[in-house]
């Protein structure tokens, strides 16, 4: 077996952009993490001596501090360093209390807004309350904006019900005050509409979100929410397939905006004007028309430092040139949006689980398909290394998945693996679902296979999401099999001479989209599950996972769980035998039930005795991570609380080796939920982990857990073999046969 050790030796064979930036981006995320620990740390000493400074001052130097305080923190929010901003409007606050109750609620709001931003929404929600429990005051759209936020923030929550009821009441409100307070509170009632694909209440909501456009002042707030209110159409046109005219009237706020922009000479409005109107146009034909507006919104972006726009009028401009023939060029400028997106990247995602998938991953996979479809065309070395840079470019896409689902740019470990130092009885998948294709990169060795075919997407995302609902039902018959194996044929049939000419014993998985919900030992070839056939493991991405044999030759072990029903989730009571058994077999230290306490289990994570850690209770993985939580005897332990567990460990550098979390679960076809989950290692601060998809039987949990930790105490035997064998002892078994009892579990991340 070669050793796995870090390497850039495919930079200088690739010399691509983005593999370069890769480099320089891993720096800048470091420093990133650092300068805002630093500078949080130093506003916080600032912030801390200044209300002293200001003790006994009188009203007039209160304010003046207060006005200069506000406008920075205002200042470093409008730049995308909400991080920074957050300290001094606490500090805002802090000298608000001193003056009238209008500067005490711009502050509150100012807060609510920032902590909304960082996606912290129950503090958010708690300084929006504080504004709706003060009197009504003078400021009389505080009212109108709390109960906006309040809507927009429930929203972002998936709570659909909360949402509608707090826009109800923003609506309510917003008739006494009217103009731009109103129409704003309509912009963000119609994309909350469209955010939950809500079709029928769009038509009405379009026509009067018009005519209020029609009504409002020549300000620049005017301009700012006549640019969103013509990407609300765009969207309208484009993803509810609504009247086209809604993109003439879109081109016409775009040129009212854009006048406005220019007269008050605001270039970063003036660029999201043009850029937005050089997009309709382009989208409709018209791209000698779209070609200078395009060009033009990149110097404004630019010129203002606006990087968070000026990588959309890129990525334009590589649209204009893919029509038009020139893919080099395409390409390169494919690759200057995603270079420019990246400092700003965390900025834009706002915690929305519909953020990523509209501004962001579309880049990414567009520069993905016009890749594979160029390696197509090309032969010998140059399809090499078209196909090596889509790798690339999907584990790009994959860490900024996974950073903005966390919500954390820090998440991404600093060791990093090459593809090239994969031992070559594995194989790496990377299936890519395109609108019309279903594209699957084999990398075995040092090189890189492309297998493709055609289907629709919607088809292909509606046949696995029907396998995983058949599996996990257990109805009684074969159908699991049946479609099984259709996704066999279309993911891995075509490659299977490879694996065998490569002698291939381990298949590595970085799924896509919806390919995440399900057990991919589960895919059946007409007479064997994929199991049967190959070890099998999963990683949210190969740059993310560090591969290394667990040392067992002093394993040091905890397990714990909670047997019963607590908190109103049903008892689980095969885990007592569970853990009493890992304390026999292994010496286990243990906590069970009324000792599985959150703050006990945090303070043995914390610890770097242990490199195994046991858990086994509910566990629950949720498309909004803030919801996903392992379940304590008296609470919850979120992702936040895992991850603040292992910062001790992180600092020592002494990784947790395996999680194991034996009764946790996603939502069937929840493909967001399903990263949480595959994500979860990395978020642990774990090289690898053993998780389910769904819970499954206690005896059946019994058998596989037995099997596995036997076998990876053999010398030798990789976790993915360990898991392999488990599993396949309870599929020799009749009443452990179908898949629901054995494929939910999944290895994720190291599979050595």
């Amino acid at each position: 077996m070669r050793k796995v050790v870090v390497s850039t030796k495919r930079v200088s064979r690739l010399n691509n952009p983005l593999q370069l930036q890769r480099l320089s981006t891993r720096w800048r995320r470091t420093a990133l993490c650092l300068m805002l620990l630093g500078a949080t740390s130093m506003l916080t000493g600032w912030v801390a001596a200044a209300p002293e400074s200001q003790a006994g001052g009188d009203q007039l130097a209160v304010k003046r501090e207060y006005q200069q305080v506000f406008a920075a923190a205002s200042d470093y929010q409008s730049k995308g360093f909400g991080k920074l901003a957050l300290p001094l409007f606490n500090q805002a606050l802090l000298l608000a209390k001193q003056l009238s109750q209008v500067e005490q609620i711009h502050s509150l709001l100012a807060l609510a807004r920032v902590n909304d931003e960082l996606g912290h929404y129950g503090t958010a929600l708690g300084f929006v309350d504080e504004v709706l429990g003060l009197p009504q005051s003078e400021d009389d759209d505080s009212q109108v904006e709390a109960l906006n936020l309040s809507a927009t923030i429930y929203s972002r929550l998936n709570d659909q019900g909360k949402a509608r009821e707090f826009f109800i009441l923003a609506e309510a409100a917003a008739k006494s005050s009217g103009g731009l307070i109103g129409a704003t509170v309509l912009a963000n009632r119609l994309r909350y509409e469209m955010d939950f694909a809500n079709h029928g209440v769009l038509p009405g909501l379009l026509d009067k979100s018009w005519s209020d456009s029609q009504e409002l002042s020549q300000a620049l707030q005017t301009a700012e929410l006549q640019v969103s209110l013509a990407v609300l159409y765009l969207r309208a046109v484009n993803e509810f397939q609504q009247d086209p005219r809604w993109l003439d009237r879109a081109v016409t706020l775009l040129g009212l905006a854009g006048d406005i922009a220019a007269q008050h000479k605001d270039h970063r409005l003036l660029s999201y004007a043009l850029g937005y109107k050089g997009q309709i146009l382009f989208e409709t034909g018209e791209s000698g028309t779209a070609l200078p507006l395009l060009k033009a919104a990149v110097f404004y972006a630019n010129d203002s430092l606006a990087h968070e726009s000026a990588y959309l009028w890129e990525w334009q401009l590589a649209r204009v040139s893919v029509r038009s023939g020139q893919v080099a060029e395409a390409i390169e400028q494919y690759y200057r949006a995603i270079q420019t997106l990246e400092p700003v990247r965390q900025s834009l995602i706002d915690g929305s689980p519909f953020t990523f998938h509209q501004k962001i991953q579309p880049l990414f996979t567009e520069l993905s398909s016009l890749l594979l479809g160029t390696a197509v065309q090309s032969e010998g070395d140059a399809k090499q290394s078209y196909l090596q840079q889509v790798q690339v470019v999907l584990e790009q896409a994959k860490s900024a998945e996974l950073q903005d689902y966390f919500q954390n740019d820090c998440v991404i470990p600093e060791k990093t693996l090459e593809l090239d130092n994969i031992e070559p009885a594995t194989a790496v998948l990377y299936p890519v679902i395109l609108s019309d294709r279903l594209s699957l990169l084999v990398n075995v060795g040092d090189k890189v296979h492309l297998y493709t075919t055609a289907i629709d997407k919607t088809e292909f995302e509606a046949l696995v999401n029907e396998f995983r609902y058949v599996i996990q039902s257990d109805l009684g018959d074969d159908e699991y099999l049946e479609l099984g194996a259709e996704i066999y044929q279309l993911l891995i049939k075509q490659a299977e001479p490879l694996l065998k000419d490569n002698q291939v014993t381990t298949l590595l998985f970085v799924p896509d989209g919806v390919l995440r919900t399900i057990p991919m030992a589960a895919l059946y070839d007409g007479e064997q599950f994929l199991v049967e056939k190959y070890a099998v493991a999963t990683t949210p991405g190969v740059s993310m996972t560090m591969p290394a044999p667990l040392n067992l030759q002093s394993p040091d072990f905890f397990a714990g769980g909670v047997s019963d029903s607590v908190q109103g989730m049903a008892g689980l009571p095969g885990v007592t035998g569970e853990i009493n058994n890992l304390k026999s077999q292994y010496g286990a230290s243990s906590l069970l039930d009324e000792s599985f306490l959150a703050a006990a289990v945090s303070a043995e994570l914390a610890s770097t005795k242990y490199s195994i850690f046991h858990i086994a209770t509910h566990g629950h993985f949720n498309s909004n991570p803030q919801k996903s939580f392992l379940l304590a005897y008296d609470k919850k332990l979120t992702m936040d609380v895992l991850s603040q567990s292992i910062a001790t460990r992180q600092a020592a550098d002494q990784p947790l080796e395996l999680l194991v979390l034996s009764a946790c679960e996603s939502a069937a076809g929840d493909q967001r939920a399903a990263l949480g989950l595959a994500g979860v290692a990395l978020k642990a601060g774990a090289r690898s982990a053993l998780a389910t998809l769904w819970e499954i039987s206690d005896l059946a949990t019994v058998e596989i857990i037995n099997t596995f930790y036997s076998q990876i105490s053999i010398q030798g035997v990789s976790k993915a073999q360990a898991l392999r064998t488990a599993q396949m002892r309870l599929i020799s078994q009749p009443r452990f046969s179908h898949p629901n009892y054995w494929a939910p579990y999944m290895l994720i991340g190291n599979w050595l």
